[in-house]
């Protein structure tokens, strides 16, 4: 190769030093303005909240008395409320162990007596009748409570049936004779059946009974009637009694008498014998006579004073 001249390396490259952050210059600027921003912050921050502290502080006031308000008017209905739970905890309690309940019958059934009493005229015309009645009422497909309203709503016109039905038959039966009235009144209504009634589509039915009284005059003028009727009774079953030991006390008699030979019977055993069937033929006669006439007075009404009976010897 010829020799020429060498070509000159460049010369290095002249690093240049990096700037100090230290420096004061050209970092202290935004470090400064950057403080003063969070100055500003802060102290709007302390404006605002100093401007909100009241109205916090009333707010808070007002919710906490709302509360209070709210709470002491809530107080009696969680009182009524604890109160409802434990009668149902208690009655659930008493179910559980008084077993399961029966069930509730299918049909309503209501029992009512007429609002007043029903009285209705004798025969005659001068004397009168007291019934007394009761009337049960039942339906299908109602509850007890619109039972009830039905009930009350038809009491007038069952009442005003059950009067002119016992008027009817008042009317031929003396005044006296509450017994025989009572017989053919019973009779009517079972001969009848249940009363039915209807409104807005609905039906119930009624089933009456009565009873009878006698007017209080009647009463009064029957009493001395009745009461010699019971002393002939009583003195009827006394004579009865007596008939059945006098007669008790003559087989006995008979029984000693067979148990003993002819020829062995002593006179004071037949004599005593013969004693006894006189009084038990004596008591069966007076008896027979008191129940004789105890049953005539009886039948035809007449307070005439019976014929004394004959003293009988014990």
């Amino acid at each position: 190769m010829a020799d020429g001249p060498t070509a000159e390396a460049p010369p290095p490259a002249v690093r240049q030093a990096a700037p100090d952050a230290t420096q004061p210059g050209r970092w202290a600027r935004p470090v400064r303005a950057g403080r003063r921003r969070a100055a500003r912050l802060a102290a709007g921050a302390r404006r605002v909240t100093a401007r909100l502290a009241p109205a916090a502080r009333r707010f808070a006031a007002q919710l906490t008395s709302a509360a209070r308000r709210l709470a002491a008017r809530l107080a009696p209905a969680a009182r009524r409320l604890w109160r409802w739970l434990l009668t149902v905890a208690r009655t659930v309690d008493t179910a559980a162990k008084q077993g399961p309940a029966p069930p509730p019958p299918q049909d309503p059934i209501e029992r009512r007596e007429p609002a007043g009493p029903i009285t209705v005229f004798a025969r005659g015309y001068v004397f009168t009748f007291t019934i007394r009645a009761d009337l049960t009422w039942r339906s299908q497909g109602l509850r007890p409570d619109q039972l009830a309203w039905y009930t009350h709503y038809f009491l007038p016109a069952a009442t005003q049936r059950l009067t002119n039905i016992a008027a009817d038959l008042a009317r031929t039966v003396a005044p006296h004779r509450a017994g025989e009235l009572e017989a053919q009144l019973q009779r009517k209504l079972a001969g009848q059946g249940p009363w039915s009634f209807a409104r807005g589509g609905q039906t119930i039915t009624c089933q009456p009974e009565a009873w009878v009284q006698l007017d209080e005059r009647v009463r009064q003028a029957l009493q001395p009637y009745w009461e010699r009727v019971i002393a002939l009774d009583c003195r009827h079953e006394e004579l009865l009694r007596r008939a059945r030991y006098a007669e008790q006390l003559n087989r006995r008699w008979s029984a000693i008498l067979a148990d003993l030979p002819d020829t062995d019977a002593p006179e004071a055993v037949r004599e005593e014998l013969a004693r006894a069937r006189e009084r038990t033929l004596a008591e069966q006669r007076a008896a027979a006579r008191w129940s004789g006439e105890l049953l005539r007075q009886r039948h035809t009404g007449s307070e005439a004073e019976a014929e004394p009976e004959p003293e009988v010897s014990g």
